[in-house]
């Protein structure tokens, strides 16, 4: 006989356990504060007032006594010239320029000793015209006739202008008018010429000359 055992197990069934979510809900950064509100205005009534300190009198003052003499002006100031920024030995009626020991009436620009009418040193040569009295030849050198001109049969005038100083002698020379093989022996010969000077009122002055020199074929 054949007995059949059966057993089983019986499991409970388990309840799954309960899950909590919690939903957490943030918010927005508070706005930053406002600025300060801006000072008031005040009013010119309410502003503070600057007192400056006068830095002369305010009043004019009448001297008690009146002084019997005027203090004298230091020396070197101009006051014993007669005019402001006058130099030593200046008189009145002085005009800028002036050298001591000049006589009214002088030049501006003349020296002591100078004579009325007298030529400034160094002066540019003038016109003679007017009162400029012309120079006077003295010496006079005729110019060599260039053999290649004379076998050219080349001949003319020349027209110079020269600087005749204060001693009369020719310094520069300037040709106005040119002839070809011509010019050269007649600027050789005028630089060898000599003049009584140009004067003006009597004294002697540099002055512009014209010159002419001609060539002729014999």
């Amino acid at each position: 006989m054949v007995l059949a055992v059966s057993s089983y197990l019986v499991i409970e069934k388990v309840e799954e356990p309960a899950v909590l979510f919690t939903f957490l809900a943030t918010s927005a950064p508070p706005p930053p504060p406002p600025p300060p509100p801006p000072p008031p205005r005040q009013s010119s009534a309410q502003r503070p007032k600057v007192e400056v300190e006068p830095t002369g009198p305010q009043t004019l003052v009448q001297p008690k006594e009146v002084p019997e003499q005027i203090p004298e002006t230091a020396a070197g100031d101009g006051a014993d010239e007669g005019v402001e920024g006058g130099v030593e030995g200046g008189v009145p009626g002085g005009v800028p320029g002036g050298v001591p020991g000049g006589v009214p009436g002088g030049v501006l620009g003349g020296i002591l000793g100078g004579v009325p009418g007298g030529a400034p040193a160094e002066s540019q040569p003038l016109i003679v015209a007017g009162d400029v009295k012309p120079p006077v030849l003295l010496q006079k050198i005729r110019p060599a006739y260039p053999e290649v001109a004379r076998r050219a049969r080349v001949s003319g005038t020349v027209i110079l202008q020269a600087v005749i100083g204060e001693t009369g002698d020719v310094e520069s020379i300037t040709i106005l008018r040119s002839r070809p093989l011509l010019d050269e022996a007649a600027v050789a010969a005028v630089r060898q010429w000599k003049y009584r000077p140009a004067t003006l009122n009597g004294v002697p002055v540099k002055v512009y000359f014209t010159v002419t020199v001609e060539f002729i074929l014999s």
